[in-house]
């Protein structure tokens, strides 16, 4: 690592492109979830995360660690959900609340799955070629590396 306090020009070029290509696919995928389901991006990711990591229920706890979010936040996107009728929590003991996809949340998730793939496809993948796409996978692994 340099010394310097001040990031190159072509560090921090680096640096808008890297922050700007992730939003802007996300905001690409997340419109196209909207739009094929109405679910924002947050409801895709609690629900796929209830389905894939649970089969459906989750402590509430597990289901924060999975999505990289605050206990505070999840439990506000939780009761918002629990307003639309996606989700439904239920106190296990003092200290464990599970949260369950409904029924509704169920129908609503049938169109963001297909939805979401095709957008990824649209949106990234098939932007790049095979090579890039190596590249671009092989330096994420680099950077998540601790």
């Amino acid at each position: 690592m340099t010394s310097s306090a001040r990031l190159t020009s072509t560090e921090l070029a680096l640096w808008h492109q890297f922050k700007l290509v992730g939003e802007k696919v996300n905001a690409a995928v997340e419109r196209d979830i909207l739009t094929a389901s109405e679910l924002t991006g947050a409801e895709f990711g609690v629900l796929t995360r209830l389905v894939d990591l649970g089969g459906g229920t989750l402590r509430q706890g597990e289901l924060a660690t999975s999505m990289r979010w605050n206990k505070s936040r999840l439990s506000h996107q939780i009761t918002r959900m629990e307003k639309r009728g996606l989700v439904s929590r239920a106190a296990e003991d003092s200290s464990t609340v599970t949260v369950s996809i409904t029924d509704d949340g169920e129908r609503a998730l049938r169109p963001a799955r297909p939805a979401h793939a095709e957008s990824i496809r649209a949106n990234l993948t098939e932007k790049l070629t095979a090579d890039q796409r190596s590249a671009l996978a092989s330096a994420f692994t680099a950077l998540l590396e601790d």
